[in-house]
């Protein structure tokens, strides 16, 4: 059971994102489980209309009782849009499924968080008390006066309503101080969110984008440069053939691609590369998570410091769970092509994920 939302009209956007789907019963415990199915998909696609006019974003989460209703649904986070969290919670609520079985009686199920996205195509302005904040986090930082502009930048990021180029500011504005205080995962995962939400807006022919062409495509190059740092190569490039795809930076795409062939020859050349990864929050006090893309079929992770819960295989919209923990390294299976590894546990596990040569 997954939802699953597209877009809408070219003045707005929805998105929600399953990060990793993890039904808890599943877990717990032996015995035959079927998932909840639901009975009218089409509810799963959660729209807005136009009457909603603030740019807004959540994570949720809900339960599936007995009879396959929905139960303890939840805001876990947002940017305090009132209006648009009732909407989406109100929708949740009309949602029936059919129930999960273990056994063959009916069990209930806990579905992991949902990233919910609604944007607008409006002309990008900040608020007065946004942008005062922001220059004077900016002022800061220029000043090197890193500690101060970070607590600048919790302001912005704690701000209710602020709309999506707002939030495209802060994550920027975050990535930076990141950098400073060399934090490249941190870094990464800023400049990913400000990306999301630029793509969002291009994938739906928004004429209000949120970043400069120019800037764009250097964010672009840094991510990439922070993925070739962590020998993350099928993610590399997919962000290489976003940098291609821009229509312009020529030297960029150059630089890039460049690049891309030297890791790609230190990788090949590597029999069991490896990645660091940390389980990341989805939302304060949530479970963590960690994607990155496989670029080798035999794959394990070792090393971990904290605790993993679970470990799946993606490839498209089929997921696998993966016996973990593993004596052997997993094998993607044959037909089975773009596949990432997502990784789910207590936030701040660290590991090394390891890709075997054949």
């Amino acid at each position: 059971m997954c939802s699953k939302h597209g877009a809408l009209a070219r003045r707005s956007s929805i998105r929600a994102l399953p990060v990793l789907l993890l039904l808890v019963s599943c877990l717990a415990g032996a015995g035959t489980y079927t998932p909840p199915q639901n009975l009218a998909p089409e509810s799963a696609n959660i729209r807005l209309d136009t009457s909603y006019q603030d740019d807004a974003w959540m994570v949720y989460t809900y339960d599936i009782d007995e009879q396959g209703l929905v139960t303890n649904a939840k805001i876990r986070s947002s940017n305090g849009v009132p209006s648009v969290e009732n909407a989406v919670l109100g929708k949740l609520g009309m949602m029936r499924f059919r129930p999960a079985m273990r056994d063959g009686q009916p069990v209930k199920a806990s579905a992991d968080p949902v990233i919910f996205t609604w944007i607008l195509d409006l002309p990008r302005e900040m608020s007065p008390q946004f942008e005062a904040t922001y220059l004077r986090a900016w002022a800061l930082f220029n000043e090197e006066q890193y500690d101060a502009a970070f607590d600048q930048a919790s302001i912005l990021k704690d701000m209710p309503g602020r709309n999506a180029f707002e939030e495209v500011k802060y994550q920027i504005l975050a990535a930076s101080l990141a950098s400073r205080l060399q934090d490249g995962a941190a870094e990464l995962q800023h400049l990913g969110r400000a990306v999301e939400l630029q793509s969002l807006a291009r994938e739906n022919n928004f004429k209000h984008l949120y970043i400069e062409l120019d800037q764009y495509l250097l964010i672009l190059e840094r991510i990439h440069t922070l993925q070739l740092e962590r020998m993350m190569l099928a993610d590399a490039a997919v962000t290489l053939g976003n940098i291609q795809a821009q229509g312009g930076g020529a030297d960029i795409a150059a630089r890039a691609a460049v690049a891309y062939e030297a890791a790609q020859a230190q990788f090949n050349a590597t029999r069991d590369a490896t990645v660091s990864g940390e389980l990341e929050p989805i939302y304060r006090g949530g479970t963590g998570a960690w994607k990155a893309g496989l670029s080798r079929n035999t794959f394990s992770i070792s090393d971990v410091q904290g605790k993993v819960d679970a470990v799946f295989l993606v490839c498209g919209s089929r997921d696998i769970q993966l016996r973990y923990p593993a004596e052997d390294p997993w094998v993607i299976p044959d037909g089975m092509n773009h596949c990432k590894i997502d990784v789910a546990g207590t936030p701040g596990t660290r590991f090394t994920l390891h890709q075997f040569a054949p």
